[in-house]
């Protein structure tokens, strides 16, 4: 008996055993909101599904080939989007520690940039742009960037003197002092603005299409949202919303967790 209970006790203090409790309570408390909505509000049904209804449909979709192509196609794009705001953040970040003009500017434009709302350049993006391919990528892009570039900079700029110095005894130059020592020092700071990135990546992306619409002719992921609350299918719009919220986690638990502890964590950067 005092074993089970030793094995019960180690069991509930497992991460995941945590985790999947957590999300049994959610869901619960889902599935008694949207039966309390169905039987006490007037077409309750097309406001709220309970939770049983969106994983069916859910697992529905995930079977069919159209839905697999929209995930992909978000995929497709969210990534084409991130590296080029990425790319380029990393790339002014280098500007502006290596140059004091360039400091001034960056820090002058790039924190209130980093809080602009990527739905706010929807309507330039639409004067600016014919294909509303070109106008997503802008607006994706920008949305990444300036969110990877204010946490690389700020990273770069509170890296230890001495470290700086380090690679100034050596004789690095100030790209190689980049790469080989700020890069390295800051990457707790540049793996949560990569992070942050990827968040705010698929903020602005849903919220384009769920504005403009398909962006290929075939539509992604908030293109189906968008259908889906047209038609009056919560489920769906759901569903949509469960494969968003799998990628995010995907990304994030298993891409960004990945790199993490074989980087900051296996290097003492990171206690967890």
């Amino acid at each position: 008996m005092n074993q089970l209970y030793n094995l019960i006790k180690q069991l509930f203090k497992s991460d995941t055993c945590q985790r999947l409790i957590i999300l049994l309570i959610i869901g619960m408390i889902w599935q008694i909101f949207a039966l309390y909505i169905h039987h006490n509000v007037r077409n309750g049904h097309l406001l709220f599904p309970t939770i049983t209804e969106t994983i069916e449909v859910f697992a529905d979709l995930i079977t069919t080939q159209e839905f697999i192509g929209k995930i992909l196609l978000t995929i497709y794009i969210l990534t084409y989007c991130f590296f080029i705001g990425s790319i380029l953040a990393f790339i002014f970040s280098t500007i502006s520690i290596t140059s004091h003009i360039g400091r001034n500017v960056i820090e002058l434009i790039a924190f209130p940039m980093s809080s602009l709302p990527a739905v706010a350049l929807i309507s330039a993006a639409i004067l600016a742009f014919k294909s509303n391919f070109t106008g997503t990528v802008f607006v994706v892009s920008n949305a990444v960037f300036w969110t990877v570039l204010a946490a690389t900079h700020a990273g770069f700029t509170h890296v230890p003197k001495t470290l700086k110095m380090v690679g100034q005894n050596y004789g690095l130059n100030p790209i190689l002092q980049v790469f080989l020592i700020l890069f390295p020092a800051s990457l707790p700071s540049i793996l949560t603005g990569l992070r942050l990135g990827i968040s705010r990546a698929f903020q602005a992306f849903v919220a384009v299409e769920l504005v403009l619409g398909s962006v290929s002719g075939k539509g992604a992921l908030g293109f189906f949202i968008a259908e889906a609350k047209n038609n009056y299918q919560p489920p769906l719009v759901y569903a949509g919303l469960f494969a968003i919220l799998f990628i995010s986690w995907i990304i994030d638990a298993k891409l960004f967790g990945w790199i993490e502890k074989r980087t900051v964590i296996k290097w003492g950067m990171k206690n967890f």
